[in-house]
């Protein structure tokens, strides 16, 4: 068995989030020495007291012309209530390098992920990544939608305007951060008139803004963003608009305290 090439796949597992689980089962294949063999292994995903499973198939290939074997590809299947409703990709790797288990996840769940990719030229590039669930290519795979830095999605300045307690540490906000680019969903605190409410956030890159969930994993509405006016000032707004009102009421009743003393005195000069 050629143990350098045991220990490289070995370790790419563990890096693309695969575990230790699998460890075995590879050894015993490597020495077996098949053209090509397939590992199993069943992850699962804990949300809001509910657990998603993910059922991954790991495809590994000997080169044809060393006893070296590649980590090509794996299938990823999230299981839905039903089989109809299960929803399968499948995700290529390069060298250890690719989509990782929590990642492949996330985007059978419905989220985005951002990733450094290399095109055909081999230049590299970044953009985030999303399935489209309406179609599916020649091979079956749902088609990819990609948002690339030019579609001017930037995820800091979409944080900024959301009053989040733990932008104010930059550990903090660096973690947040780094989770969403997953496509991980992340709780926050929001601070919200003095009081904080636990709020669960991911990216939304195709709408250049946050989806947003409470603590019950309940979608929010929009438009609890930062507000430009400070708390301060907003009082003083509305005084200010207070006074106004009042300066109308008593313009008006001023008025109509003159109409009525001109319409008396035009009584009195026609009785004259």
């Amino acid at each position: 068995m050629n143990t350098k090439n045991f220990e490289f796949l070995r370790d790419g597992l563990k890096y693309m989030g695969f575990g230790e689980k699998l460890n075995t089962d590879l050894e015993t294949k490597i020495k077996e020495q098949p053209g090509e063999f397939q590992l199993a292994l069943q992850g699962e995903f804990k949300r809001d007291g509910v657990t998603d499973k993910v059922d991954y198939k790991l495809d590994f290939k000997k080169s044809d012309q060393t006893d070296m074997y590649f980590f090509n590809r794996y299938q990823a299947t999230l299981k839905g209530e039903d089989p109809s409703q299960d929803k399968s990709q499948t995700f290529y790797v390069t060298k250890n390098s690719g989509m990782t288990a929590k990642e492949a996840y996330n985007l059978l769940s419905g989220r985005s992920v951002n990733k450094d990719l290399t095109n055909k030229e081999g230049q590299p590039f970044n953009a985030w990544l999303q399935l489209d669930f309406k179609e599916k290519d020649k091979n079956d795979n749902f088609k990819v939608k990609q948002y690339h830095s030019g579609y001017g999605y930037d995820l800091e300045a979409v944080l900024n305007r959301y009053p989040i307690k733990e932008l104010s540490s930059d550990d903090d906000r660096l973690k947040i951060i780094r989770s969403l680019e997953k496509g991980n969903v992340h709780q926050v605190t929001f601070l919200k008139e003095g009081k904080e409410d636990k709020m669960h956030i991911e990216a939304n890159p195709q709408f250049k803004t946050l989806n947003l969930y409470d603590v019950k994993m309940q979608k929010v509405f929009q438009g609890i963003e930062r507000k430009e006016v400070k708390e301060p000032e907003k009082g003083i707004e509305q005084e200010k608009s207070k006074d106004k009102k009042e300066t109308k009421k008593q313009e008006s009743d001023d008025e109509s305290e003159v109409g009525q003393q001109k319409q008396r005195t035009r009584k009195r000069g026609a009785r004259v």
